[in-house]
């Protein structure tokens, strides 16, 4: 997908951004809630296991946010300087395109969310990360990734791996998109998301498949008659 950068504003799209999400973003001192940790730490146990003191080593790194409904962790045009692990909530990522907005992931809580291109390369991101209900993250900025790292060589095996996941995913939605049928992907998405079909909205998912609204209300009729949702 070619997004372009917004430069601040999203032109002809459906929102406008409002600095008041950026000044309400609500960061707190370092790790402290047991629940959290121990979310974080079962996720991070699917891909490689580590020794409790350099599970530490990461985990006191993390800070933590409170991003309202509507607001932004990362806007188009910033930098991605972190990485996130979302604790509560869900998000979307969007672009321009050709000066309209495209809806093109979502996240769920109990993963990751960043901007790999822009947090490995330092240069500003394409994409913005929306939250679509108040959600909190848990934050590791780049610099403190890149100190674990060193620290740590075996972290590097971790951040290899999540974006093998990242990258998997992304060739499967390429994939989807060249050479699934609107409602091939409708019935995909159903299959391997349902958290997206039941939690989000349906012009979301609309502009994430690649069609108008309009286009959605007709294959979710067409499937309804034919019995198959």
């Amino acid at each position: 997908m070619n997004c372009k950068i917004s430069n601040g504003s999203h032109r002809g799209s459906t929102f406008k951004i409002n600095k008041q999400f950026l000044t309400s973003l609500v960061e707190s001192s370092h790790m402290e809630n047991e629940v959290n940790v121990e979310k974080i730490r079962q996720y991070i146990s699917k891909f490689v296991t580590y020794p409790d003191h350099e599970m530490d080593v990461f985990l006191k790194r993390l800070t933590k946010r409170i991003i309202p409904k509507g607001g932004f962790l990362l806007q188009a045009g910033q930098v991605c300087d972190y990485v996130a692990f979302i604790n509560k909530g869900h998000f979307r990522s969007l672009c321009l395109v050709n000066n309209e907005e495209e809806t093109y992931n979502f996240y769920f809580d109990s993963n990751f969310l960043t901007d790999y291109p822009s947090f490995l390369s330092r240069q500003p991101s394409t994409e913005s990360h929306q939250a679509l209900e108040e959600a909190e993250v848990l934050l590791i900025n780049y610099n403190d990734m890149q100190r674990i790292y060193r620290e740590i060589p075996a972290w590097e095996k971790f951040g290899r791996l999540i974006a093998e996941y990242i990258i998997i995913g992304i060739a499967e939605r390429n994939r989807s998109m060249l050479f699934m049928s609107p409602e091939e992907r409708y019935l995909n998405l159903m299959k391997t998301r349902p958290k997206v079909i039941a939690n989000i909205p349906q012009h979301y998912i609309a502009s994430y498949l690649g069609i108008q609204p309009e286009s959605l209300s007709r294959i979710r009729k067409r499937l309804a008659t034919a019995k198959r949702i």
